[in-house]
């Protein structure tokens, strides 16, 4: 059994003068978008009670009401007492006040908190209608959310120092190549084809790559012209990547050389199964420690020839 929903009640408060030039018209055009526009003309005959049609009747059935401002009304003794039993109604039920200012004047000190919609001629309402019809049926004009860039539901990577989700894209693109390629060099156009994909415009990327490279996560080689340019995960952007995974991986290879005797990077590889750019990025920290000397080959071949005893001792509670 289908139920029927009554129309909204909207309450016209306005002065006399400005019945025919406008109030009329405009209730008229709110009853044909499906509001019941409650005006003092059509509801009111003679011998009824002021007190009781309008402020029984009109303002305490009201969902709404609006209060045409006009020099006329606001000097009206009549339409301030119907605006202050808006007010309290605005409190104790929430009615709607939708202020309607036909030409400049001063506007009543209880209105002056709310937004105004101002109808420059009485004669062509049309956008004024729209948004107070809006405003009872509480419709917005606001587009939906649409769905997010593909590359932000791509990302893998954690926050990191404030990065955004198109750096943390590009940063991940570098980080994939150096997990395949080690430390060479990614050439704009593979950057690109991956950003393409999910999104990403040219302009966007550039800005991205300007930013890792500003925060030390990557270094580019830049020329005259615009980028993108050819770029590189530098090994504290590898870091910031591994986050938590890197104190281990480190572990790992530093148990290798010191439990197992394998100094060269691709059998400590081959030990671990961590990828080979790993271990050189390992064995590059633990250089940077100073507790390993490494020598690297023009074929990317890295081999630990010195290590410190303190690398031993700072492992030795794992083989101890």
């Amino acid at each position: 059994m289908e139920t029927t929903v009554a129309p909204p009640k909207v309450f016209v408060s306005h002065a006399s003068e400005d019945k025919q030039r406008f109030v009329i018209p405009f209730a008229t055009a709110l009853r044909e978008r499906g509001i019941d526009a409650w005006v003092d003309r059509w509801e009111m005959l003679p011998g009824d009670s002021l007190v009781d049609k309008i402020f029984e009747e009109g303002l305490k059935e009201a969902a709404a009401v609006v209060i045409v401002i006009s020099n006329a009304s606001v000097v009206k003794p009549w339409v301030r007492e119907e605006l202050n039993a808006a007010v309290v109604g605005r409190i104790q039920k929430g009615t709607k006040i939708i202020p309607v200012v036909l030409e400049q004047c001063e506007v009543p000190e209880a209105l002056k908190s709310l937004l105004w919609e101002s109808v420059k001629d009485v004669n062509d309402f049309g956008d004024c209608l729209s948004r107070v019809v809006d405003a009872v049926f509480g419709h917005t004009a606001k587009p939906p959310i649409g769905s997010a860039p593909a590359y932000v539901h791509s990302v893998a990577l954690p926050q990191i120092g404030g990065l955004s989700s198109a750096d943390r894209f590009t940063l991940k693109v570098l980080y994939d190549n150096f997990l395949m390629r080690g430390r060479d060099y990614v050439s704009p156009d593979a950057v690109l084809a991956a950003a393409t994909e999910q999104g990403l415009d040219t302009s966007v990327v550039s800005d991205s790559l300007d930013v890792l490279e500003h925060q030390g996560y990557i270094e580019q080689l830049k020329h005259l012209g615009p980028g993108p340019y050819h770029a590189r995960v530098q090994p504290y952007g590898v870091s910031m990547v591994l986050g938590s995974e890197e104190s281990p991986l480190i572990r790992k290879v530093g148990l290798c050389l010191t439990n197992d005797g394998i100094t060269d990077g691709a059998g400590i590889a081959a030990a671990t199964g961590e990828p080979y750019p790993l271990v050189d990025h390992a064995i590059g920290y633990l250089e940077g420690q100073g507790v390993v000397k490494a020598i690297r080959g023009l074929g990317g071949v890295t081999v630990v020839h010195q290590i410190s005893p303190m690398l031993r001792r700072s492992l030795g509670a794992s083989h101890a």
